[in-house]
C-alpha cells in the first residue's frame, strides 16, 4: 500500500471514529414542566425527532402543528418528539402560553442560548433531526413547507418498519 493510500485510510478511520464519538443525543434536557429528559433514553424506545423552533418563526409553528398529528399517530409504536424552543429566556411565559394554547402533548424544552441547536449542527430554524435507537442522527431537515410532514412520515414509517 502506497503512502498516499495509507494516509487516506488513516484519515477515513479518524473521521469515522470522530463521527461515532459525536452523539448529539447523549444529553439531558429540562422540559417546560420541569421534567428531565434524556434524549438517549427516548431514542432507545424508538425513533426520536428533535425539532428546533421559535415563536417568531411561522414555518416552525406550522411544522409543530403537523408534527403533533404524527406524534399522536405513532407514539404507541415508540416514536418520540421533542420540540426545542430557541426564544430568549424573557419569552418563557409566552412560550408556555403558546404551547398550552396549542395543546401539544409532546415535551417542549428551552434552548435560549442555542447550545443544543449547535450540538446538533443546526444553522437555521425550523430544523429537525431524526435519531435512531442508538441516538445517532438518521437524517436532518432544514426549513418547512406545508406537505413536508409527508416526507417525515414516510421516513418515520421506514424506521418503524411500517413500509
Amino acid at each position: 500500500m502506497g503512502t498516499d493510500m495509507k494516509a487516506t485510510c488513516i484519515s477515513l478511520l479518524l473521521l469515522a471514529s470522530a463521527a461515532l464519538a459525536q452523539r448529539p443525543a447523549d444529553i439531558a434536557v429540562s422540559t417546560l414542566g420541569g421534567e428531565t429528559l434524556e434524549l438517549d433514553s427516548l431514542a432507545r424506545r424508538g425513533p426520536t425527532l428533535v425539532s428546533f423552533w421559535a415563536l417568531w418563526c411561522s414555518p416552525c409553528k406550522q411544522e409543530l402543528r403537523a408534527l403533533q398529528s404524527l406524534f399522536e399517530t405513532y407514539r404507541e409504536q415508540g416514536f418520540s418528539l421533542v420540540a426545542v424552543n430557541q426564544d430568549s429566556p424573557r419569552s418563557l411565559a409566552k412560550v408556555r402560553s403558546y404551547v398550552a394554547s396549542q395543546r401539544y402533548t409532546f415535551p417542549v424544552v428551552l434552548d435560549p442560548n442555542g447550545q443544543l441547536l449547535q450540538r446538533f449542527n443546526g444553522q437555521a430554524i425550523p430544523y429537525s433531526v431524526m435519531l435512531d435507537s442508538t441516538g445517532a442522527v438518521l437524517y436532518s431537515m432544514v426549513g418547512y413547507l406545508p406537505g413536508d410532514e409527508a416526507e417525515i412520515e414516510q421516513k418515520l414509517r421506514t424506521v418503524l418498519g411500517s413500509e
